[in-house]
């Protein structure tokens, strides 16, 4: 005999099954949109077969804010301003995007693994994916973004294009010196950067070079992929001075690697077939000299901790100069 006030409990238990929402859409629906002063980011990855058990991390400026899997797709809410977002895995940036001063507006980027980039689309073609992705559960706590400066020293992992073609041979003076850093041909489908204290020193693609000036003393620079290089240049005035951006096969790692004075003909036939780019004076933007502060900042801490031997570093001296 069935108790009457346990087939109350299971008619009600059955109805809260039956129009319950489904759980996807129940948090889809809370979703507000941005406000005045916010911008609203979805990541969504696109389905693909290759690696799709990987997991990556989402990251925010200097904080890792989310993760993302196969078929799934994060939202993230920040302050509007100038706002770094990249994907990362064991220590490498897979992609990376600026989405700088966009209050009040909702960012829609796709990605799936063996892209180089975040590509933003548009509201429609977001919604159409966003049917076939679910949403990921939130992590328990931002945490550090540990390769925020592996994207703020190669500005053109964001979209900035700061470099054009050299106009001329800069030449060293009584009060200056003059640094030559250059790549060969390796990885000649990746761009990469170099920082140095006071700003964005260029980027350069295989087989490209860029000069820059410095007054006589001590100076430091940065580059990074997985890890980072530290160059301090103790440089003389009316010198020239040459780095070589190394670019590791095995790991992926780069190294600044000063060119001694003993390797002056291999240089000569290197220097053959390097093309000079410099910095576009016009391609400055907000978004690039607060990235440049934050680098510097970071590059002069380091600088700070060689002195009480915290920190590795290559020496560019005396035996480098030409």
């Amino acid at each position: 005999m069935t108790h009457p006030r346990l087939n109350m409990l299971l008619l009600a238990a059955l109805a809260i099954i039956c129009f319950a929402p489904h759980q996807a859409l129940a948090k889809a629906s809370e979703v507000a949109p941005p406000a005045a002063d916010e911008t609203l980011i979805y990541v969504i990855r696109e389905s693909r077969i290759l690696g799709k058990a990987n997991g990556y991390w989402i990251a925010l400026n200097d904080q890792t804010v989310a993760r993302i899997r196969n078929k799934k797709h994060a939202i993230i809410r920040a302050k509007a301003g100038i706002l770094t977002l990249s994907l990362a895995n064991s220590g490498y940036i897979f992609a990376a995007a600026a989405i700088d001063n966009r209050p009040g507006e909702t960012v829609y980027l796709r990605w799936r693994l063996g892209d180089t980039e975040l590509t933003e689309i548009d509201e429609s073609a977001a919604n159409k994916l966003l049917k076939k992705s679910k949403l990921m559960d939130p992590i328990d706590a931002p945490k550090p973004n540990n390769e925020e400066m592996a994207v703020l020293m190669n500005l053109s992992r964001l979209g900035f294009d700061l470099m054009q073609p050299a106009t001329g041979q800069l030449e060293p003076d009584q009060e200056h010196a003059i640094i030559t850093f250059f790549r060969r041909g390796e990885a000649d489908k990746i761009d990469f950067g170099i920082s140095g204290e006071n700003g964005y020193v260029g980027t350069l693609a295989a087989n490209q070079a860029v000069s820059i000036a410095v007054p006589a003393g001590t100076h430091h620079f940065m580059a990074s992929n997985l890890g980072t290089s530290l160059l301090k240049a103790q440089v003389e005035a009316g010198k020239r001075y040459y780095v070589w951006f190394d670019y590791g096969k095995m790991m992926g790692r780069v190294r600044l690697t000063p060119i001694t004075r003993e390797q002056s003909k291999e240089l000569e036939g290197w220097l053959e077939k390097v093309s000079f780019v410099q910095r576009n004076p016009s391609a400055a933007s907000e978004g690039v000299r607060k990235r440049e502060e934050i680098a510097g900042a970071f590059i002069r801490s380091a600088a700070e901790r060689t002195r009480t031997g915290q920190a590795d570093f290559h020496l560019l001296g005396s035996e480098h100069a030409y």
